[in-house]
Formats: C-alpha cells, sequence, structure tokens
C-alpha cells in the first residue's frame, strides 16, 4: 500500500444538481493540485462506481437532498462494505437531526453548503483531514495485523530492557498473559548464569547489526524452552526480538495453550479419572473454586458428589450416574451446595474424553450457576393464577398459540370483537384471522424468539364479517406447562392510526415547503453566488456589488423562512429557563455595534429553550435593526409574562398592528419574517404577545405566558 502523503485524492462527489456540482468540481481542484473530482449526479451511479472500484475512490462527498436516494441512505449502503472510508455530507438543507443521523450512521464529517467561497476552502481541508487520516490507519493497521497474527513471537523493548509490545504468539511462546508479559524485563526469562552472556554477547552484536542463534529461555511454569532467536536495534534505540520455536518444543506450548483456556474459562470445568476408584477429580480450574467456595486442595481426589445435599433430587443424580456408567454425553439440572451451605441451581454437562486408540481417557464437566433462571420460572410458576384472570378480563385482546400457529387458547374480549365464538377461534391458525401474516415468515420468526422476551411489532386483525382494523401486538415466548407457547396481546390502534394519517399529511406538506426552501432555491442561489465569485476573479463592475446585495438579500429570506418551518415542525421539549443567562447568551451572538442591553428581571419560565433563544434574538436582533446603532434594550418583568423594548423611534399605531404579520418590513434589507418566526414560537407554547409603544417611544413586545 502507498504510504500516505505520497499520491492523488480522488473524491467521488455525489450531488443531482449538475451545474452546482459542477462549480464544486471546480472549487475543489483549484484548492488543492492533488484533488481529483468524479461527480455522479444519480446516487446509484456512485454507488456503481464505488461497487466497481473502490480503491479509485478516497473520499465521498454526498448532497442530503437527492432524488431516490438521500444523502443518509447512500452512508447507510456505503457503510454496508466500507466502514472506514471518508464520507462527507456536504448539504443545504441542514439541521440538528439530520447531523445527528449522519454521526450515528457513521459520517466521517458534517458541513453545511453556505454563501461565499470560503466553504469550498474548509471542504478542501476537512477532505484532506479525513482521507489522510483514513489513509495513516490502514497503513499502521496492516502492518500491526502482520505482527498480531505472526506465528513467531515477536517483541519490543525499550532502552531499559522493558518489554513494551509482545504479540500473542510471543505471550503464548512464555507461558504468560500479554498483560502480565508487558513490563517484565528481558533478565526475568533467562536463567542467572546466562544473564551475562546477553550482556557481553548478544546485545553488542545486535547493536553492530543483528544477532542470530538459539537461545534457551525459562517460562512462566519454570520449564525451559529453546527458541530461534533474532535480536536487532532500531534508530530510537528499541530492541526488537524474534522467536521462532523449534519443532520439539511445540507440543508443549500448544498444551500450555489448553490448560490456559481451561484456566481462564467463564464456566466452572472438572476433569476426572474414571480409571480410579470413585472417578475422582483431578483438576478444576478457578471458576469452580468461585463458583463452589472450595479451595482446590479440598476439591482434587473426591468425587463430584460431595456438592451433593438434602434438597438434591435423586432424578438427575440417577441420570449422571447411568450416563458415567454407559460412558456417554449428559446435561441435566440439580440442586448443589455451596461451601457455606448456601443452595445453588447448577447446570451440568460431562461428556466422556477418548484417547486416539478409542479408549476411555478421562471425562470432562461443566459447570454453571443457572439460580437466577430457576427463580423466575418459580416466580412465572406462582403468578400463573394472577395471569389467569388478567388473561379473561383484560379489555385488551389475548390469543395463546403454539409453534405451528395453531390457536390453543383465547380470551372474551377477542371473541366479542371478532364476532366469532370460543369454539369457532380454537384450532384455527394465526393467518386465518391476521391477514398479514404469512405462514412460512410467521413460523421461522416464532421459532428465533428468545423465551421471556417481549416482543412489539404491528398487524391487522379479520372480523367474521370481513372487515378488518389494525393492531398493535405484543407478543411474547413462554414454557407453559411444560408446552411451548406464544402469547399475544393484541390493540385495537384504529384511532392512532388515523391520527398518524393526519400528522404524516402535515409533515408532508412542511417537507415539501422546506424542500423548496432549502434545496430548490437554496441550490440555484449558490450557484449563482459561485459563478458571481468566479466573475469577480475574471472581470470588474460596479453592477457586480448591486447583484452580491441582491443575493445576500435573498439568502437571509431563505433563511427566516426556513427558520418559520421549523419552528412550527419541531416537537417542544419544555423545561424551566433562566430568562437573564439565555438573554445575555442570544445578545453575545448578534453584531450589536453601539447597542446595550438591560436585564431587569429574574424570572424563570417554562419553554422549550431552542425555541425561547429563537424568539428572544429575533426580537433583539429587531430592535438593534430598527432602533439604531446606539439604542439601548430591556428585558423586563410583568406580572403575568415578560416584556422586550427599546428607546428607539418606535412604530406607529398602524405599524403596531401589521409588525407581526408575514413579510412586513420597514427596513430596505429586512424579510419580514422575523417577528412572524416570534409570533409562531409564542402560540406553540399557547401563550400571547402584543406589539405596542415602550415608556420611552420606542418599540415594546409584551409576551403573556
Amino acid at each position: 500500500m502507498t504510504p500516505p502523503d505520497s499520491k492523488s485524492i480522488n473524491i467521488l462527489q455525489i450531488e443531482d444538481e449538475h451545474h452546482f456540482a459542477k462549480l464544486v468540481a471546480t472549487r475543489l481542484e483549484r484548492e488543492d493540485e492533488r484533488f481529483s473530482v468524479r461527480t455522479e449526479t444519480d446516487p446509484y451511479d456512485a454507488l456503481d462506481v464505488l461497487y466497481e472500484d473502490d480503491s479509485a475512490v478516497d473520499c465521498i462527498v454526498s448532497d442530503y437532498e437527492m432524488p431516490d436516494l438521500d444523502g443518509l441512505e447512500v452512508l447507510d449502503r456505503v457503510r454496508e462494505t466500507h466502514s472506514d472510508l471518508p464520507f462527507i455530507l456536504f448539504t443545504g438543507n441542514g439541521s440538528e437531526e439530520i447531523a445527528s443521523d449522519a454521526i450515528s450512521a457513521g459520517v466521517t464529517d458534517y458541513l453545511q453548503k453556505e454563501t461565499g467561497t470560503d466553504q469550498y476552502r474548509v471542504l478542501a481541508n476537512r477532505i484532506q483531514n479525513a482521507v489522510e487520516a483514513y489513509w495513516t490507519e490502514r497503513y499502521l493497521n496492516r502492518g500491526l495485523e502482520a505482527i498480531e497474527t505472526a506465528q513467531e513471537g515477536i517483541s519490543i523493548l525499550n532502552d531499559e530492557g522493558y518489554i513494551e509490545y509482545a504479540n500473542t504468539a510471543c505471550a503464548d511462546l512464555f507461558g504468560y498473559d500479554r498483560e502480565e508479559l508487558l513490563g517484565q524485563h528481558w533478565e526475568t526469562l533467562y536463567q542467572d548464569e546466562d544473564v551475562d552472556h546477553v550482556y557481553d554477547t548478544l546485545l553488542p552484536a545486535a547493536r553492530d547489526g543483528q544477532w542470530h542463534g538459539t537461545t534457551s529461555f525459562v517460562r512462566k511454569d519454570g520449564t525451559q524452552i529453546d527458541v530461534e532467536h533474532t535480536l536487532s536495534y532500531t534508530d530510537d534505540n528499541s530492541l526488537i526480538c524474534t522467536l521462532t520455536p523449534r519443532s520439539d518444543d511445540a507440543e508443549a506450548v500448544d498444551l500450555s495453550a489448553k490448560e490456559k483456556a481451561m484456566d481462564e474459562a467463564p464456566i466452572g470445568v472438572l476433569l476426572t479419572d474414571p480409571h480410579q476408584d470413585d472417578n475422582p477429580i483431578i483438576y478444576a480450574n478457578d471458576e469452580f473454586t468461585d463458583l463452589t467456595g472450595y479451595e482446590k486442595h479440598e476439591i482434587i481426589g473426591r468425587n463430584c458428589r460431595f456438592l451433593q445435599g438434602e434438597a438434591t433430587d435423586d432424578e438427575p443424580v440417577e441420570t449422571l450416574r447411568e450416563a458415567i456408567d454407559n460412558r456417554e454425553p449428559v446435561t441435566t439440572e440439580l440442586r448443589n451446595y455451596r461451601k457455606d451451605g448456601t443452595e445453588f441451581w447448577n447446570r451440568v454437562r460431562i461428556a466422556p474424553l477418548f484417547d486416539d486408540d478409542g479408549d476411555l481417557d478421562l471425562f470432562v464437566g461443566f459447570q454453571d450457576d443457572v439460580t437466577d433462571r430457576k427463580r423466575y420460572e418459580q416466580q412465572l410458576q406462582s403468578h400463573s393464577a394472577r395471569l389467569d384472570a388478567l388473561f379473561e378480563h383484560s379489555p385488551d385482546m389475548f390469543a395463546v398459540h403454539d409453534i405451528d400457529g395453531v390457536i390453543q387458547d383465547v380470551n372474551q374480549r377477542l371473541c366479542t370483537e371478532l364476532g366469532y365464538t370460543e369454539d369457532e377461534l380454537l384450532g384455527r391458525k394465526v393467518w386465518d384471522i391476521d391477514p398479514t401474516a404469512d405462514s412460512d415468515q410467521a413460523s421461522s420468526f416464532w421459532k428465533t424468539l428468545e423465551p421471556n422476551t417481549p416482543q412489539r411489532f404491528e398487524g391487522k386483525l379479520e372480523r367474521k364479517d370481513g372487515s378488518t382494523f389494525p393492531i398493535e401486538i405484543h407478543l411474547i415466548r413462554l414454557n407453559l406447562d411444560g408446552e411451548d407457547r406464544f402469547v399475544a396481546m393484541d390493540r385495537d390502534i384504529s384511532d392512532q392510526k388515523q391520527r398518524e394519517r393526519e400528522l404524516v399529511q402535515q409533515n408532508e406538506r412542511l417537507d415539501r415547503f422546506t424542500s423548496v426552501v432549502s434545496h430548490d432555491l437554496r441550490n440555484p442561489l449558490q450557484l449563482a453566488k459561485g459563478n458571481l465569485e468566479l466573475l469577480r476573479e475574471d472581470c470588474e463592475s460596479d453592477h457586480l456589488d448591486d447583484l452580491g446585495d441582491a443575493l445576500d438579500r435573498m439568502d437571509a429570506l431563505i433563511d427566516d423562512l426556513l427558520a418559520l418551518a421549523q419552528a412550527g415542525e419541531e416537537a417542544l421539549d419544555c423545561e424551566p429557563v433562566q430568562l437573564e443567562s439565555l438573554a445575555q447568551a442570544c445578545w453575545n451572538s448578534l453584531p450589536t455595534k453601539d447597542a446595550t442591553l438591560s436585564i431587569e428581571t429574574d424570572q424563570t419560565v417554562t419553554a422549550d429553550r431552542d425555541q425561547l433563544h429563537q424568539l428572544l434574538t429575533n426580537l433583539f436582533q429587531n430592535a438593534v435593526e430598527h432602533g439604531g446603532s446606539n439604542v439601548t434594550v430591556t428585558l423586563g418583568a410583568m406580572d403575568d409574562g415578560f416584556y422586550v423594548a427599546d428607546d428607539g423611534s418606535g412604530f406607529s399605531s398602524t405599524d403596531s398592528t401589521a409588525v407581526l404579520e408575514a413579510g412586513y418590513t420597514t427596513a430596505d434589507d429586512g424579510t419580514g419574517f422575523g417577528l412572524t418566526i416570534v409570533e409562531e414560537v409564542v402560540d406553540r407554547h399557547n401563550w400571547t404577545i402584543t406589539a405596542t409603544s415602550s415608556a420611552d417611544g420606542g418599540a415594546r413586545f409584551e409576551i403573556t405566558t
């Protein structure tokens, strides 16, 4: 792989506006001569380019709102096969929700389209950073993967001789956990009499270039192992050690790995010897001692029955005995006792181990504490009477069916709603009354359900007269009297679905409006601004400034229209909000020139913080724009709310009735929507707003909460 910073950067741009895409490509290639931009206006064509030759794409820059697939849907498809490929969402339709969804889906960066040429410099910089980080990560990961998967043991020591890195093969070779090996000095791996030889011969030879030979090491358990050994130094004085086991040591290393696996198993593991009297335990791992409370010296040499007690049932004990006598694997559950006398339910699995000649060698046993599950099963049984009453008298519809979909039980509510008698429903299949259920898919789904784990989804029920209605289904898989059963609680959601349809229609209207404003208007506007900047570079004209002012006016109008749409679309999240601190934050975010803010209230109001921020910002901005550069703006309290007033020129009685209407403005560069947004926020909170004159002759807006 070519190292980072040494090749061109291939960018795949996905943008449905052809002219704007051409502008972006031109600007990016001017920003960095390494950039090579390929543009696709159809998202599906762009995905085909990636799938056909992913090595030809170093970064994807995608618009958000496009026909057929939006930017997040493209991102989802890219991440299915390219989890780390840089993907930058470059969109004109920006919002916190889109940004949050993009981050959750794994976007590399998120950039909102703006006016002017600075945005292309920012975009180019983010592409460069993302791609170089991507190249570096791949380059390093390949090297690390090669080291981690190497069969040879590899370690790195610092200039004082302490181990800073060791791969898995190295740790296994010495019989340590990797974490135990890190920080060890190399002297601990040698016999005392060999240490001087390493200092006098091996290390000087390694400094001269390389040392290679056979070395005897001491493993963690004290045994000795001979390996082919290579030493060399790096420029920063780190010592690289490569270790290759000799063939006669391979079996010992493999056996050590198996013992280590049993020692660290998350369940209790025992080995018993059937060739000794009473089949005694000859090995127990740490998990078994934790499970039972016994020390290993108290376990070794005893038969497993020492865990049994007065409440241990005879049946599972007999099952274990017969399996051992017949040299067969078996699984059962029984009550056992810890050393301190406490009971626990033990899930025991035993299997015979045979040697290469087929003769019985050992028995291995696995022990799991399943007390919590057993206790839960007992609780279910104790609640069965109450569940029966709930089932029969619930206002919801209940049906119980088996794994084949055959209805085994129903409550009266279901019979009443569907118009059947109980006898008419029992024995029918689920898909006979639920037209959305498919027999093959339903059966496959039921088989995968975890017991005692509720699932929620939607479907339909069909009445005896053929009419249908939507339902919400809560399904749970239970063991009822030893039978595998599926209990479905159905709830009529006809009213909810009607409300959802109305809400979808409302949101679709808002989405269409937002699409027109943010995409169909902003993209041509950005294209015009971009080409205006190119035109400024190519020629001079007094008309260019007038054209720029007109485009800025259109951009401000679009911003206000989007803010107005979002104020009516977002759900309220009300909380106590301290007016003084919020107002100061709003004021600090505005270009207030010589204007002054006077806060004369310490009120706390219950409101949506973000929308109240928008309300105050718009009122402050209106005061500054219309009241003059040195205007004083006052935020004060009323008995039933608060007010924002200024000492500017104010407005006439005619203005005070029209000032909150959409599109009304007295400023040459105003949009007429700033105060309309204020009124929308007020309405959403069920407040009222009144425009009047202040005591100083300026404007005063009173908000009654």
